[in-house]
């Protein structure tokens, strides 16, 4: 699937996780690869050569074994094998075949171009054949990433076994102009949304020698592959993106086991500037730091291949002592405050060369001695540590890498281009959608109906059938008489401005003649019944419910509640109308000071109606009192009132 320059107005894509081949490889050690494809014979993206190449930090181009003489052990095929060359057309490749490409267009033959033109051995000036061509991510297929016309080097050295995918922005000149590189090409395509990665090179010493495979993520960086502690550092600058750190110091720390001491190996604790580059294993460090690692770890200087060999009973030593090795990194040499330890255990240096190097797999430790001055921390060093390059903004993070087993899953962060813009937020809407709105209005139209129902039916419809029930009607009791039966009524009328009658609970009982246990009622003061263009005032008086029921004949039966009369007043003159008063009538005889006396009027069961007027025939004096204060006059035993009227 190839792609194109993007558009100037596109959304932003997501990092690319580019996927290890799975195995573990390489002729100086056990290395985590990846597969590339190259070329195309059919024109669908679906024919490339497939290689599996290592990573390479300050890489731009893209390098490619083609077939070599010297790759003959332990034959043609299984050597280029070894190198990463797979299958092409059915059959185990030798090399890159650029005339089976049909988009191929050849440069022509130009040095390699070096990390700080370091020593190498035994070809001083490796060369390669250059070309441009479709570079693929994966194994050839009509749906892996793919970009036409970019750089690609097909490498015959030996000092450089397999081939390498370059992750640098820097661009390389052939005579010609600048060429981009694929990582820069890969972002001006949309296919990533920044100039930046995320990498470490794997373990295969992890996890029980089950291995831990690479993580490469263009674009982003995958948080889940190292710890939180990490250090910030700048790029140099003016166009130079190369990863330069501070080596603070090196500490060689044995099994405490065996050996609690911890060993320094920076000469008079002194640091030194060093690039982080996985082109190759070798770490290019000063003669002196060299020296120590040799004595501490018994190592063998081999001035041929100018490698340090491990001989078994040193690799037995080495084994036993189990030493790590902390580098502290920084921005500069000199010791801060703002470091990150990477710690790099024994097995991260337990590597063995073999052909072409040593014609033998052979144990050695991967350190050079740097015959410039200058520092290289290669692979071995990207084992145990988390880079994540932001070309960008010019820095780069060098964290501890995590291990785990199993390992966790992947968590992919983005890293935005600086020319992003983040799209703003969704205003808020100063008021509710009208949906909303409409929703509010017909739910509480709703519950306000709800109520209202509620309300009647819980409280207006009881309320009015209670008063329908309870209500009495104003009835005159002197008139109605057939209509309040088995009641035994007592009124007594008064004049306007008569006094109303007073009893005192000393006057008597009232009840049974034989069972005199019930006083009268408590002393009865003014109880007027006045009308004020307002419905009347009632007052009723009710006798105290007997201890026991009475013993009610039809003579003596009467109600022991009262009835209600009407008072008006007069609203022209003030006055008071005739107060009726009514006495709680019993089955008993009243009595009165002392005195017994039948009721003046009484019915029975037997439904007589209530005489219109209180007549009397005192048959004793304390009846003709009573008589004479129920007509509103004030007599006294004589028959003669207050005013000197005769009764």
């Amino acid at each position: 699937m190839s792609f194109t320059r993007r558009a100037a107005n596109t959304t932003t894509p997501l990092p690319y996780i580019f996927t290890p081949s799975g195995t573990f490889d390489g002729n100086d050690g056990s290395w985590s690869s990846f597969i590339i494809n190259i070329g195309d014979s059919t024109g669908d993206g679906s024919s490339g050569q497939n290689f599996k190449v290592l990573i390479s930090t300050s890489g731009s181009v893209t390098w490619i074994p083609m077939q070599a003489s010297w790759c003959d052990e332990p034959d043609q095929s299984t050597c280029a094998e070894a190198r990463g060359v797979q299958t092409y057309n059915a059959k185990q490749s030798l090399g890159f075949q650029s005339n089976a490409s049909s988009t191929w267009k050849e440069i022509g033959i130009y040095d390699l171009h070096l990390p700080l033109n370091l020593e190498y051995t035994p070809d001083l000036k490796p060369n390669a054949s250059y070309g441009t061509d479709i570079v693929g991510l994966g194994p050839d297929s009509s749906i892996t990433p793919q970009l036409p016309a970019q750089l690609v080097a097909e490498i015959e050295t030996e000092d450089f076994f397999m081939g390498s995918f370059g992750l640098s922005t820097q661009p390389v000149t052939l005579g010609g102009g600048p060429i981009a590189t694929f990582l820069t090409d890969f972002n001006y395509s949309n296919c990533t949304p920044s100039l930046s990665y995320g990498y470490t090179a794997g373990a295969q010493y992890r996890n029980d020698s089950k291995g831990v495979l690479a993580s490469l993520i263009l674009g982003g960086f995958d948080h889940s592959r190292f710890t939180t502690q990490g250090t910030s550092i700048s790029m140099p600058g003016n166009g130079n993106s190369s990863l330069i750190v501070g080596v603070e110091s090196i500490v060689v720390a044995p099994d405490p086991s065996v050996d609690s001491n911890q060993y320094s190996m920076t000469a008079n604790n002194q640091g030194f500037s060093a690039l982080i580059d996985s082109t190759l294993p070798y770490l290019w460090l000063p003669q002196a730091v060299c020296d120590n690692f040799a004595a501490r770890f018994q190592l063998t200087y081999d001035s041929t291949t100018k490698l340090y060999t491990v001989n078994d009973t040193s690799h037995a030593y080495n084994l036993k002592q189990n030493a790590t090795v902390s580098f502290k990194i920084g921005s500069t040499a000199n010791p801060s405050n703002t470091f990150t330890s990477i710690v790099l255990p024994y097995a991260a240096f337990d590597l063995q060369a073999s052909f072409p190097i040593y014609q033998n797999a052979t144990n050695y430790f991967p350190i050079r001695q740097s015959p410039t001055g200058l520092y290289v921390l290669g692979r071995t060093f990207l084992q145990e540590a988390y880079i994540i390059v932001d070309y960008e903004r010019n820095n780069f993070t060098v964290a501890p890498a995590n291990f785990s087993d199993p390992m966790p899953n992947p968590n992919v962060v983005i890293i935005h281009s600086t020319s992003f813009v983040a799209p703003e937020p969704p205003k808020k809407s100063s008021g509710l959608p009208t949906g909303a709105i409409a929703g509010i209005a017909v739910a509480a139209v709703v519950i306000i109906l709800a109520l209202l129902l509620g309300l009647f039916f819980c409280w207006y419809r009881p309320r009015k059938r209670r008063n329908k029930g309870t209500q009495v009607a104003e009835i005159d009791t002197l008139v109605a008489g057939t209509e309040v039966k088995n009641r035994r009524i007592s009124e007594l009328g008064s004049e306007p401005g008569s006094p109303p009658p007073r009893f005192s609970s000393a006057a008597g009982f009232y009840g049974d003649q034989d069972n005199k246990d019930r006083p009268v009622p408590p002393t009865i003061h003014e109880i007027a019944l006045q009308e004020l263009e307002s419905p009347p005032e009632v007052l009723e008086l009710e006798s105290p419910p007997l201890s026991e029921p009475a013993k009610r004949t039809d003579a003596q039966y009467i109600d022991s509640h009262v009835r209600r009369r009407e008072a008006r007043k007069d609203a022209d003159q003030g006055l008071v109308g005739p107060r009726i008063h009514e006495l709680p009538g019993d089955d008993g005889m009243f009595q009165v000071q002392g005195q017994h006396f039948e009721p003046v009027h009484s019915r029975g069961p037997s439904g007589e109606s209530v005489p219109t007027d209180v007549s009397s025939s005192p048959s004793d004096p304390h009846e003709e009192e009573l008589e004479a204060w129920a007509l509103g006059q004030k007599t006294d035993n004589n028959g003669q009132n207050v005013d000197g009227e005769e009764h």
